[in-house]
């Protein structure tokens, strides 16, 4: 096979040293050693000269809202003075934060001006976000490929991951509806069509839900204000999470007296409790004369509705995203709520507005031989079921423990036929449940951790990593609690070393909570 390159020329452009690690590993690849890699940052080029048999890779991050690093600046000015910058052919790997509006600006600007100079990409530009390995071993194999003589491989490659936003969400159709337990409030599995829409998560991240406002509410709110049937000032506006401002900015809009005494410091458990489960429409009917305000007036108080954050429930998919959600439903002053997002994913029939964040505090490590223990209450089982479904493809050796909690085993076991297929084929080395109103005192997590401290004990001290999802108020300082019973009534520490041993855990990123 003909080799495509005589030099390997890498650049790099990087802010916190991941760029510059990704070109490193080239730069010592033995499989590139036969093209006589050299290495720099990208601002070094200055003096640069390139023989048309040389290969141009560049790795580089975009630093900020698309800003080049600071390590990059002057690498174009550098180009343009080549002799003949029409010869230069280069690839991209690109690094950036899809949180950010021009997610891989740099690259992108970088890969649109070495174009318009007439230099040619041998593989196609990629973007890849904060997760990055994945995309970076294909290119790399792809790269080593296309300078071995298949020139073809870097012509099909597409790995860019899109950005969305808020203000640019992906709209998913919702491919499967299914209810998960027997009782309400019932537990549902969503799956969400994500096919081309260029989307790339793994186990453990986040999907954020641009939800629509229940028509009902937005009927309600259009009577109140006399405006029977204009809901638009409120449609986008978010009505259940109300903040302090707005209560501030109302009140004295209103000239409330009875609101303004409410939003007194002394009086912030009062003021909890009340909004506790109630929207706008309460508010105005408990603080607003009718009448007195307009609808707009009122509406652009108002922030726009907030994305809702859910933990991904499946991994990686290309085709798909999996939510375990629980309904929220009840009543209160007459009227049924709903949940916005649960009430809007349970009412819809078209396209869901959805956008993916990355969560690398709740990935898996990247090694297979650190032992799991995952802690997951009701709908905290969700991101576990993608983390289990990456264990099992990537056959992991290590032992793995999944401890489940949640009211009666009856209707309650959420995802039990796939957890028990997982046991079968050994994904899955321990099943330990809690079931709470199975018994006469109430059972948790927490006290099936303690019954099964032997064995949590073992997997701990083999380094075992600890994820916990589930309700913030049940789960956080009771799971703490119990691993430190643990490290003492078996682990035989004492309860100072038990507290370090807990610190440890945290400081090592042993132990990964998902709270809510």
């Amino acid at each position: 096979m003909t080799l495509y390159a005589k030099r390997l020329i890498i650049g790099f452009g990087s802010e916190t040293g991941n760029a510059r690690s990704l070109a490193e590993r080239l730069y010592h690849d033995p499989e590139f050693a036969p093209f006589e890699p050299s290495i720099a940052s990208l601002s070094d080029f200055g003096s640069l000269l390139l023989d048309p048999d040389d290969r141009l890779v560049i790795v580089s991050s975009s630093f900020g809202d698309g800003e080049p690093p600071a390590n990059a600046e002057g690498f174009l000015e550098a180009i343009r003075r080549l002799p003949d910058p029409q010869s230069l052919q280069y690839a991209i790997f690109g690094i950036g934060d899809v949180a950010y509006p021009t997610f891989c600006g740099f690259t992108k600007s970088l890969d649109a001006a070495l174009k318009e100079m007439g230099a040619s990409p041998f593989i196609n530009r990629v973007d890849a976000d904060t997760d990055y390995i994945g995309f970076f071993e294909t290119w790399r194999n792809v790269l080593a490929s296309v300078l071995h003589g298949d020139s073809e491989a870097g012509k099909s490659l597409d790995l860019q991951v899109r950005s969305y936003g808020e203000n640019n969400a992906f709209a998913a159709s919702i491919i499967e509806r299914q209810k998960l337990n027997g009782g309400a409030p019932y537990a549902w599995h969503f799956r969400f069509d994500i096919s081309d829409s260029g989307i790339n998560y793994r186990a453990g991240d986040n999907l954020y839900l641009v939800p629509e406002n229940d028509p009902d509410l937005l009927s309600r709110l259009a009577e109140w204000f006399g405006e029977r049937d204009d809901v638009r000032p409120f449609a986008t506006k978010e009505l259940r999470i109300i903040g302090k401002s707005f209560l501030r900015q109302l009140a004295r809009s209103a000239d409330s007296e009875a609101l303004k005494e409410l939003l007194k410091i002394g009086n912030k458990k009062a003021l909890d409790d009340y909004l506790y489960g109630r929207d706008l429409l309460d508010i105005l009917q408990d603080f607003v004369a009718q009448g007195s305000l307009l609808a707009a007036q009122v509406a652009d108080l108002l922030p726009t509705i907030q994305p809702r954050a859910y933990s991904i429930a499946s991994d990686g998919n290309p085709a798909y995203i999996d939510l375990c959600v629980r309904e929220v439903s009840y009543d209160l002053g007459g009227r049924t709520r709903r949940g916005v997002a649960t009430g809007f994913l349970n009412r819809t029939v078209g396209a869901v507005p959805i956008f993916v964040r990355p969560n690398p505090r709740f990935h898996l490590p990247t090694t297979v031989d650190h032992p799991l223990i995952m802690v997951g209450t009701g709908t905290g089982i969700g991101p576990f079921m993608g983390l289990l479904e990456q264990a099992g493809r990537c056959a992991r050796s290590a032992h793995t423990c999944l401890v489940f909690g949640d009211r009666r085993r009856s209707s309650d076991f959420l995802y039990e036929e796939r957890i028990r297929r997982w046991e079968k084929t050994n994904v899955l080395g321990r099943v330990i449940t809690a079931f709470s109103r199975d018994s006469a005192e109430p059972y948790y997590v927490q006290h099936a951790l303690m019954e099964n401290a032997d064995h949590v004990w073992q997997m701990l001290d083999h380094g075992a990593h600890v994820y916990v999802c589930g309700n913030k108020t049940n789960l956080d300082r009771s799971i703490d609690s119990a691993l430190r019973d643990i490290a003492t009534s078996v682990g035989g520490l004492s309860a100072d070393k038990a507290d370090q041993f807990l610190q440890d855990m945290i400081q090592g990123q042993r132990l990964h909570k998902e709270l809510y």
